[in-house]
């Protein structure tokens, strides 16, 4: 019985060691096949280590990924196509609640061209874990790249169930997704691309602002009012204001989502002298698009102040410090005296 207990004892304890020795070569492997796929190197020396890696143990990742997965990922950067698909195929059920086989077999597919792969795997990844940016992407791509009226609109209806992220990126893809035929372009997305411009103001990505601006407008008119913009700015370094202030409002009825337009015509119209024209126009600044700079209330106030209504300029003079108008601050002392 003793002897029993012993040998037990022993060849658990070699298999402990065994298993301990398959998991340490798997982690040192791993790591080179992470630092190659981050820096898109495919190596024939790192292929060569796989006829000593058990993939069946472990078959999970230490990042959680399904080892064949994660080789097959290796084997797609080096164009190794169907190697990658058989291990995929062989690690179905290989932690699937991530979709990360259905979304590398969609990357495979894509780069074969073959599309109605590529829009089934897209899916298939999406529907089981929509929240995930790539899958999102790869669906918006596949839908876009093998577009139909009928799968343009299923850009749309895709993004209702992402709608709720705050990852910029997600936005930036749809809007340049729904950009590629600008004659389908639904009331949703316009409404949507409003929303990024109301929302993201603090992302610092220009592509993302120009894809909703695009989205609103179209790109014709947001270009045209590009132009204009160059040319009402150096009208006003020439301080042909008038001139200017036309020009400014030309851009804006081009581009009604951008307030600068319609501000800039303003202050030509007050630098001009043509109050009534800019009272209004510094108003619906402030209503319409609350920039919140403290800038068109500092205008407004000054013009009040023109017209001795007082009480408006002490109102507008403070609002504008509020916002931390640096100018605003050597005029409040004398526009809110004025009402005493």
């Amino acid at each position: 019985m003793k002897t029993l207990v012993k040998v037990l004892f022993i060849s658990f304890s070699l298999l402990t060691v065994y298993l301990h020795y398959l998991n340490n070569i798997s982690s040192q492997i791993q790591q080179e096949l992470y630092q190659d796929i981050a820096s898109g190197n495919f190596r024939e020396s790192s292929t060569a280590r796989f006829n000593v890696l058990d993939l069946d143990y472990p078959n999970i990742s230490l990042t959680a990924l399904p080892m064949k997965g994660l080789v097959a990922r290796y084997l797609y950067l080096g164009a190794r196509y169907e190697e990658a698909l058989d291990l995929l195929n062989e690690s179905k059920n290989d932690n699937p609640f991530i979709m990360y086989n259905e979304s590398l077999k969609q990357d495979i597919f894509y780069k074969l061209g073959i599309q109605d792969s590529v829009v089934y795997y897209a899916e298939k990844a999406f529907t089981g874990l929509p929240n995930n940016q790539k899958h999102f992407i790869d669906l918006a791509r596949a839908y876009s790249t093998y577009k139909d009226e009928k799968n343009y609109y299923k850009i749309d209806s895709i993004f209702k169930k992402v709608e709720t992220t705050d990852v910029y990126q997600i936005w930036k893809f749809y809007l340049a997704s729904v950009l590629t035929d600008e004659s389908l372009i639904s009331d949703y997305a316009k409404e949507k691309a409003l929303y990024v411009l109301e929302n993201f103001k603090d992302v610092a990505d220009e592509q993302l602002y120009l894809s909703a601006k695009y989205t609103i407008n179209g790109k014709e008119n947001i270009d045209k009012s590009l132009s204009l913009e160059q040319e009402g700015i150096q009208l006003f370094v020439e301080e042909r204001f008038r001139e200017a202030a036309l020009i400014f409002e030309q851009a804006y009825s081009f581009d009604n989502t951008e307030y600068l337009h319609l501000e800039n015509a303003a202050i030509c119209n007050y630098k001009f002298g043509y109050y009534d024209r800019a009272l209004p126009q510094l108003k619906s600044v402030i209503d319409t698009h609350s920039p919140n700079t403290g800038q068109s209330e500092f205008i407004l106030a000054k013009i009040y102040f023109e017209y001795k209504e007082f009480d408006n300029a002490c109102e507008y003079i403070r609002k504008s410090a509020a916002y931390e108008f640096r100018e605003s601050y050597r005029y409040i002392g004398e526009y809110c005296s004025s009402t005493n």
